[in-house]
């Protein structure tokens, strides 16, 4: 899947905030339809399929007025919202008839445009990201078995070419995220509300369960039942700190070295500073977990939210150790020729990272909590500095190259 799954999971959040307490979590299985009828689009059948939808979906009261058009190959329906009353006008495209699931699912998706607008939900400033959060609507209210099932159709059509029979295929998609992106959401919601692998499986197309199954094998810990359970969110909540530590220790390993150094290197210290901004927000989403929240399907989303949230944030931050490597293997290699007169004493200034206040701490301790009082950053700092009596005599012969390494500029 090249989309964010977060991306995604964020869409469902939004929707369980909004309609949860009133969203009911039954799934309309795929259920037969006639869509052509001596050639022609069965309109009457078409119609009775909107109907179920749409009382699925808690729109029974609305009455949506279907009709068949020909539209561009890129629109395969089109719903009117702007207009008062409860009659609904829908418009199909001609050319997807000849398909009974992409028709299925065009509707479901059009209707869903409803659903929103009904509950005045919307997402983001572009078409696209209002169409995005249409399609996991028709997943969210338990259209999601006739999404999969439609989203991508096929039809094959022998005919003879250059005298020799060729089967040519046809692919019709519908919706606007891909199958991958479906299943993906499918399975997240149904993860989410505790559905039985029976149930979310029966009625699926082959190429859809193939779908899920992949998503289950490349996302395993994503649909973890037990993220729906408050105690669990304290086991997150103290996973999350132990990766944000662990950064927080590569960071302060790296940060000693750069401390001692002369102030020509006061950048390197200041792009070590950058890697704790993501962390800072990664603690900050971490909080969150302490919050009462009686919702179990909050509580699932919110999990999942923030251990893949605090996952971009570690790596925001670690990759911003990592592109200093190179220069800090330079700094390693001349570190035992910088003074050590200076850290006899009981106590050590360093900076907080991000705001740069001076902080005063032990010395001699491979691991400190430290707490900023100006920002409230709590983040790991080291004040052991290593230093042997073989790099003391060497450290003389070093002075020079040392000052014309880190002078200004350099």
């Amino acid at each position: 899947m090249t989309e964010k799954p977060l991306a995604f999971l964020s869409l469902v959040k939004l929707l369980e905030t909004a309609v949860g307490h009133k969203t009911g979590y039954s799934m309309l299985d795929p259920f037969p339809c006639m869509t052509v009828e001596a050639g022609d689009p069965a309109i009457i059948p078409i119609q009775k399929a909107g109907r179920t939808i749409a009382q699925h979906m808690g729109l029974g009261d609305l009455t949506f007025v279907i009709s068949i058009t020909t539209h561009d190959k890129s629109t395969a329906g089109h719903i009117e919202l702007n207009r008062d009353g409860s009659d609904v006008f829908v418009e199909l495209a001609t050319d997807i008839c000849g398909y009974k699931d992409a028709v299925l699912a065009t509707l479901c998706h059009e209707l869903s445009h409803k659903y929103l607008h009904v509950h005045g939900i919307r997402h983001g400033i572009d078409k696209i990201e209002q169409e995005y959060l249409t399609d996991v609507t028709a997943i969210y209210v338990g259209l999601g078995k006739i999404m999969l099932n439609g989203c991508e159709c096929q039809s094959s059509h022998p005919h003879m070419e250059g005298g020799r029979a060729v089967t040519t295929t046809h692919t019709l998609k519908t919706g606007y995220i891909s199958r991958e992106c479906f299943a993906f959401v499918y399975r997240l919601v149904c993860a989410m509300r505790d559905i039985p692998r029976e149930e979310f499986m029966k009625g699926l197309s082959t190429p859809a369960s193939y779908a899920i199954s992949n998503y289950e094998r490349d996302y395993p810990n994503w649909f973890n039942p037990e993220f729906r359970n408050s105690d669990e969110m304290g086991r997150v909540a103290e996973h999350l700190r132990e990766k944000v530590m662990a950064c927080q220790e590569s960071a302060a390993e790296h940060d000693q070295l750069v401390r001692r150094l002369e102030e020509s290197i006061r950048a390197i210290y200041v792009m070590l500073h950058e890697s704790h901004k993501p962390l800072k927000e990664a603690l900050r989403r971490i909080e969150g977990l302490s919050e009462v929240q009686p919702n179990p399907h909050l509580r699932y989303l919110t999990c999942l939210e923030t251990r893949e949230s605090v996952a971009q944030y570690t790596a925001a931050s670690q990759d911003q150790i990592d592109r200093l490597k190179p220069r800090l293997g330079h700094i390693e290699s001349i570190a035992p020729f910088v003074s050590a007169d200076a850290h006899d004493a009981p106590t050590d200034i360093l900076e907080c990272p991000l705001d740069g206040t001076k902080l005063r701490v032990p010395s001699g301790r491979t691991r400190i909590l430290v707490s900023c009082p100006s920002c409230k950053y709590k983040f790991l700092a080291t004040t052991m500095f290593h230093y042997d009596e073989q790099s003391k005599n060497r450290r003389s012969r070093f002075v020079q190259s040392l000052k014309s390494v880190f002078r200004p500029g350099n």
